[in-house]
């Protein structure tokens, strides 16, 4: 039910959205940033996924963190405040959490970009950027749609595998599972191939596309509103990094409400969503 939530909107309208969250979530380099992208991101997994989905893909997002974390500081020995010495390696707490923010920044951007193809699918992308960039556009969607179905076929094919051997085979079962996975690749490979060549792929250097969305004028006005709200948000970030650094000691000058935007662009989708599982919960 949650996709209804945006499928009322012009594919334009999310895709400007996420774009942008994305794009200034990738700049934000300082930890209340980095901490508004992170909590919005999780917010809607959580709403979207539900807790469980949320905590498995945790499971290996929060190590990532903490080795972004740990390794920052033997390679960037910087700052003034002095933790202790790991070998030759000085350890120190501004070093440590420079690390620890970039490793927060880099799980929020995979959920913000996890939140955008959950949104955004294949039939959506080929109707925003078919016309200007084909053959971009194709590969994106082709990836969007292929990186599950080449998790979904190893899954399969290792639950076959050990089912057939009886129990994991270690470095053996993996090599084998890749042989799998690659063949099985190639294979349909060709069969898209031939089946594009069939429907006319490349034959003009300008295809058509079918559109299934108008842009009306409520599009428009929420269009304008998301662009105002990625500005605004935008120069909140602008102004927080021209007062902060990490280096020789963690200082920021701006002031907290500059973000304030921010905040409210990063928590606009799960707000979304949860007005629209309200108002669907209150008419059943």
């Amino acid at each position: 039910m949650w996709k209804s939530a945006f499928e009322v909107w012009h594919p334009m309208v999310p895709a400007v959205y996420f774009a942008g969250t994305i794009a200034l979530a990738m700049f934000g380099i300082c930890p209340t940033c980095v901490a508004l992208s992170l909590v919005g991101g999780l917010a809607f997994s959580l709403v979207t996924q539900g807790l469980h989905a949320s905590l498995a893909k945790l499971r290996w997002q929060l190590p990532l963190l903490v080795l972004i974390c740990v390794i920052n500081p033997l390679y960037s020995g910087m700052g003034s405040t002095l933790l202790g010495k790991v070998g030759p390696f000085r350890v120190y707490a501004e070093s440590l959490a420079y690390g620890a923010v970039m490793g927060a920044l880099l799980v929020s951007v995979l959920l913000w970009f996890e939140a955008a193809g959950s949104v955004l699918g294949a039939d959506e992308l080929m109707e925003l950027g078919g016309g200007m960039l084909p053959a971009t556009t194709l590969a994106v969607s082709m990836v969007m749609r292929l990186i599950p179905q080449l998790m979904g076929r190893a899954r399969t094919s290792r639950d076959v595998m050990r089912v057939v051997r009886g129990s994991s085979a270690g470095l053996h079962e993996h090599t084998r599972l890749m042989g799998v996975l690659l063949t099985w690749s190639l294979e349909d490979s060709i069969e898209r191939s031939d089946s594009m060549r069939a429907r006319g792929w490349g034959a003009r250097q300008r295809r058509s596309t079918y559109r299934t969305h108008m842009l009306r004028h409520r599009d428009a006005v929420a269009l304008a509103v998301v662009l105002a709200l990625l500005a605004s948000a935008a120069w909140g970030i602008w102004q927080t990094l021209a007062g902060w650094r990490f280096y020789p000691t963690m200082r920021g000058t701006a002031e907290p409400w500059v973000l304030v935007p921010y905040g409210l662009l990063t928590i606009l989708p799960t707000a979304m969503v949860l007005i629209e599982e309200l108002r669907g919960g209150a008419e059943a």
